[in-house]
């Protein structure tokens, strides 16, 4: 009886341990499109901290963590980027897309530079699924 006891208590543990919620880190996903709907593939997307009372950090410890939180990425064949934080912020992201055709030759050259910008904020959550997905759209002009 008494084995049958401390095995359903071993095994109600492993089970509520099992179920709790975890700190999920934030990932921003951002959709990069031109003002005509079309995906911007390649575009450079930069993010960092926005600049608040506490910054520049001239006395550490300090509130956020820039090198740690500055982040570049570039969006893929559908216009998305994804970035991944330790931390709960609000980040400006900024976008440079190089519009690419074709010259005369038929060789590829950059025929228009288009940038967007936004302020997002991302946030940790606790919480029982495995993603903690921030999505932005930003139209690059």
């Amino acid at each position: 009886m008494k084995t049958n006891l401390t095995t359903i208590f071993v095994l109600l543990s492993i089970l509520i341990l099992s179920s709790c919620a975890k700190d999920r880190n934030p990932t921003l996903v951002i959709k990069v499109i031109e003002a005509n709907g079309m995906p911007a593939p390649g575009a450079t997307v930069h993010a960092w901290p926005t600049d608040g009372p506490f910054a520049p950090c001239t006395n550490p410890p300090c509130i956020v963590d820039e090198e740690r939180m500055d982040q570049i990425t570039f969006a893929n064949e559908v216009g998305e980027a994804k970035l991944t934080f330790e931390f709960s912020a609000v980040v400006d992201v900024e976008i440079v897309y190089y519009k690419m055709g074709l010259d005369s030759l038929l060789q590829p050259i950059v025929t228009d530079t288009l940038s967007g910008k936004k302020v997002v904020k991302i946030e940790e959550k606790r919480q029982r699924s495995k993603n903690n997905n921030f999505n932005e759209t930003i139209i690059v002009k």
